[in-house]
């Protein structure tokens, strides 16, 4: 069972990916995610983290792939520099556990945030950074998952994007 945890990011989180009292995950769509981090942006607040994991689901094919590399993941901490930053981003590019790698900083940058806690500002600005790169991501995830999947054109009408959000 997953708990609401504290504060108000934490609670729009749990109350648009849980159902059933906390018993049931959902994943939701792209369209669906925008409307969260709309939410979490409007609530004028920060939390200690979020991590939101993407994935594509095809159910012609009956096969899921994740995609860890464009994982967002925003951490606010109670110090921090330009050079920690920097270090975050690229131990965040080489994960030890995924196959694929994402050798661009610049999206990292986008991806793989640092925040000092209660800045609402840089949290509101990470965040509307992350939902405008998406336009960005969503062709490179389904670009891979055609090809590591071996998907064909009659094929790609029963896929969808979800997402994985954690907070704390």
């Amino acid at each position: 069972m997953i708990g609401k945890g504290k504060g108000k990011i934490n609670k729009i989180v749990y109350n648009n990916t849980v159902y059933y009292n906390g018993k049931y995950t959902y994943f939701p769509t792209i369209t669906k995610l925008k409307r969260i981090l709309d939410e979490i942006i409007s609530s004028d607040s920060t939390t200690e983290y979020i991590r939101i994991t993407p994935f594509y689901r095809n159910e012609e094919v009956e096969m899921q792939i994740e995609f860890e590399e464009f994982m967002f993941y925003i951490e606010c901490r109670d110090w921090f520099d330009e050079k920690t930053q920097d270090l975050h981003i690229l131990d965040c590019l080489e994960p030890i556990d995924t196959q694929r790698t994402l050798n661009n900083f610049r999206l990292g940058a986008i991806l793989y945030p640092l925040c000092k806690n209660n800045d609402v500002y840089s949290y509101q600005k990470a965040l509307k950074k992350y939902k405008e790169s998406l336009r960005e991501i969503m062709p490179q995830m389904m670009e891979i998952a055609k090809s590591e999947m071996e998907l064909k054109e009659e094929h790609l009408s029963f896929g969808y994007f979800c997402f994985e959000i954690h907070s704390g």
